[in-house]
């Protein structure tokens, strides 16, 4: 009821802002013309991507040959889709021998994901698991997949619901309920892992080996374990160490009997070694790619080497190690920007990946072995000009002397006025960088006059893993601090002013926005919290909570609970101070982020700020942590920058 009556009332008063039709508008004349292409997958026969034209609602997953030809449409989750419980991809894995496609689909944002396999030529669509499962690989001959999920008595919001997922083998041509349980993370040499660990099975075409991988969060890869494939039965593996949580390992790849890993654990900005598989040893790694100077942070295995990408200030670049001569290269790029989805494949030659920036829309590029880049003409020009709009680069001194980047981005002629609205977004956790790409609504904002800032702040991974630790557990303020620090400069060089200042943060970063305006509420004029974690010291308690620890700390140990407390945006509301306008942003079906942690911090300002200036919360009921199609973004955007305006004048 509280969710409905606040839902209800943001709404209204949403609706009646002054200039909403017009921001409307624009922002589905950018959204709509805009064409979304992302190469998921690349295999010794297709290219996998998704693709969203103009008008859809949500991203299509096609396939195009290899050996040329037109692509081919595979999943077309809107098709699928029910009034009210919009359906999304989640995830898509081709077989190797091009034949069937596993894929995941999502309900109304509730990120319970549901696998299935598609067979190609016939169309045939059959269900393998709706708990919550993640494929992991396909076996080497594609007669089965390796696939993760969570218990058969597993329920949905309970605090344990993420604990003890297994990893199963589902054969072709038999019932999902024959499906063998090959895999916990009981098994095998104890490295720290546990319950809350998601373990996937990685087989490779060409390898004698298999690896069991454990995904902490169920996103990176803090533990693994190798043994021969031949030797694979439950709870009797001869499986033996490959690497643990302080290898701090970023992505992990399998051809033959080697393994390819990126780790953060001994080089702060990443190296990537091998290690034969049969002699998994630690001394027994071999250094391909040495750290250097910038962040690297995917890998990419591909038949003439490993393209790796990399963070050049606020800029991607990709290199490769080259198999045959052993020498790592630049790929020379056609112009700056941001690196993202990079993809290979170990029976291909080069590497296929998107490029954009902030101010200029997205490409799909190819590299060749000669490290000849091409546009491969999967992504069409957008159909509006960007010329008007640029990027100013700069670096932030923050109060301790750490150097944070930021990019703003506004119209070639806007005035250094002190007037201008602007916002800034920043992140800053589990060592995720804020990259820099190009987001077709807010070329919206900036031609309304607004500017807008990404804040490299620390927590993030823009500089390495240094970078990280520097704004995480007891180094938690240095993110909400470098915000305010970005905020003053910005101020001072008079891009804008407190009177027209905002701060917006997503997620993680509801940490961020919700202690900057606590600690500086004199600072913003506007706070827009999405999906935030705004009281840390309960979020462990959820769901998603488990594991949440390694980058926040824990209520279990005191000096943790200090942490987590000085972090607790709610926790620090006072009550006759006058806090900015804020919009809070929540989604009904969130799994990661559950409704309640932005309701309280909206309870506890509406109770008690003194400004006079609104309180809204947001509620979108068919929508997660993320907006479930394109016409929800739209009206998300319109919200945020008509809530903005309306404040800011």
């Amino acid at each position: 009821a509280y969710l409905k009556a606040q839902g209800l009332h943001a709404r209204q008063a949403l609706d009646a802002l002054p200039r909403r039709r017009e921001i409307a508008a624009r922002l589905e004349a950018y959204s709509a013309a805009a064409t979304v292409v992302a190469v998921q997958q690349v295999t010794e026969h297709w290219t996998v991507y998704y693709r969203r034209d103009p008008g859809q609602q949500s991203l299509r997953a096609y396939a195009l040959p290899a050996a040329g030809g037109q692509a081919q449409l595979l999943v077309d989750p809107e098709a699928l889709s029910k009034p009210g419980a919009p359906r999304a991809l989640k995830g898509v894995l081709m077989s190797p021998d091009g034949r069937h496609l596993a894929y995941v689909l999502d309900t109304g944002g509730a990120e319970i994901r549901e696998l299935r396999i598609l067979t190609l030529a016939t169309r045939e669509d059959v269900l393998v698991s709706a708990l919550n499962a993640v494929p992991g690989s396909w076996l080497p001959d594609s007669s089965g997949l390796y696939y993760s999920r969570a218990r058969d008595d597993a329920v949905v919001g309970a605090q344990d619901y993420g604990l003890g997922q297994a990893s199963w083998l589902h054969r072709l041509g038999t019932p999902a309920s024959a499906d063998a349980c090959l895999f916990r993370t009981s098994e095998g040499p104890r490295l720290g892992q546990g319950e809350r660990e998601l373990p996937q099975l990685l087989a490779a075409a060409g390898s004698d080996h298999l690896l069991a991988v454990m995904y902490s969060n169920g996103e990176w890869p803090a533990y693994a374990l190798v043994a021969p494939t031949a030797a694979l039965q439950p709870g009797q593996t001869p499986w033996q160490a490959l690497f643990g949580a302080e290898d701090g390992v970023q992505d992990v790849a399998l051809h033959g009997d080697t393994v390819y890993v990126l780790a953060k654990g001994r080089a702060a900005r990443g190296e990537v070694w091998s290690v034969d598989a049969r002699k998994p040893a630690t001394a027994n790694r071999v250094v391909l790619i040495p750290q250097g100077e910038h962040a690297i942070d995917a890998l990419a295995l591909a038949s003439d080497g490993i393209y790796v990408h990399e963070f050049r200030g606020q800029v991607g670049a990709l290199k490769r190690y080259a198999f045959a001569t052993g020498r790592v290269e630049d790929v020379p790029l056609p112009r700056e920007g941001a690196v993202w989805d990079v993809k290979a494949s170990s029976s291909r030659e080069g590497a296929w990946f998107g490029m954009d920036g902030l101010t200029w829309p997205a490409v799909t590029l190819h590299a060749d072995a000669r490290l000849r880049v091409t546009d491969t003409g999967l992504t069409p020009p957008a159909p509006f000009d960007t010329a008007p709009f640029t990027t100013t680069r700069l670096e932030v001194k923050a109060r301790d002397g750490a150097m944070v980047p930021i990019e703003i981005m506004h119209r070639r002629d806007t005035p250094r006025d002190g007037r201008r609205p602007l916002l800034i977004q920043a992140y800053g956790s589990y060592g995720l960088p804020l990259d820099p790409g190009f987001v077709p609504s807010l070329l919206a904002f900036l031609e309304l006059g607004g500017v807008m800032v990404m804040a490299h702040v620390r927590g993030g991974g823009e500089k390495g893993e240094d970078w990280h630790r520097a704004g995480m557990k007891a180094a938690k303020p240095n993110t909400w601090r470098d915000v305010i620090d970005v905020a003053e400069v910005l101020v001072r060089e008079r891009w804008t002013s407190p009177r027209h200042l905002a701060l917006w943060g997503t997620s993680a970063g509801g940490i961020m926005v919700g202690r900057a305006i606590t600690e500086r509420p004199d600072l913003f004029r506007v706070a827009i919290g999405e999906v935030g974690i705004f009281n840390p010291l309960r979020f462990e308690l959820t769901a998603n909570g488990p594991g949440n620890d390694l980058e926040f700390g824990t209520v279990k140990k005191q000096d943790e609970f200090g942490w987590l407390r000085e972090m607790d945006s709610y926790h620090h509301v006072r009550s006759g101070v006058r806090y900015p306008a804020t919009l809070l942003i929540t989604g009904a079906n969130d799994a990661r982020v559950e409704p309640w942690q932005v309701a309280k911090l909206a309870a506890r300002l509406q109770k008690d700020s003194a400004s006079g200036r609104p309180v809204l919360l947001r509620v979108d009921y068919e929508s997660g942590h993320y907006a479930s199609t394109r016409a929800a973004n739209v009206l998300k955007y319109t919200d945020i920058f008509a809530f903005l305006l309306a404040q800011v004048g």
